[in-house]
């Protein structure tokens, strides 16, 4: 038997437009309905709401800081993603000059004392530098 759309398979029988229409418009109206049978109105709405967690709250120097330390620390591991350029990776340009500041030194401990010490230092100068500087959210000296 020939199919409608003229291919000659039985799927193509089974999904006219009448058939998709009727099946939309079903999953529709038990959306808009609510769908639950035995449930009253209320606890309809009751279970359609969803939380929305609260908005949270960061300084411009734990923002920095983050950032900085995040990528400092991928360029010391030698994460895949550390070759990316500063825009890409989401920086100032204050927020830049500190990275490649802290890279410098951590390679330099790194070196001399390993990984964990080259971490720690990053850590440590993320904070105190983002600090000093209030989040290096500025562009530069132009």
């Amino acid at each position: 038997m020939v199919s409608p759309s003229g291919t000659g398979h039985p799927s193509a029988r089974r999904y006219t437009p009448l058939r998709i229409g009727v099946g939309a418009l079903t999953v529709g109206a038990l959306l808009v309905g609510g769908g639950a049978v035995g449930c009253s109105r209320a606890e309809q709405r009751v279970t359609a709401v969803t939380p929305v967690p609260a908005p949270t709250t960061s300084t411009p120097e734990e923002d920095c800081r983050q950032l900085v330390d995040y990528w400092a620390r991928a360029v010391i591991q030698n994460n895949r993603w550390s070759g990316l350029d500063w825009e890409q990776k989401g920086f100032s340009i204050d927020q830049h000059t500190i990275h490649e500041q802290i890279v410098a030194a951590a390679r330099d401990e790194q070196r001399a004392h390993g990984t964990g010490a080259a971490l720690r230092l990053i850590d440590r100068q993320a904070r105190e530098q983002c600090t000093v500087r209030h989040g290096a959210m500025g562009g530069g000296n132009h």
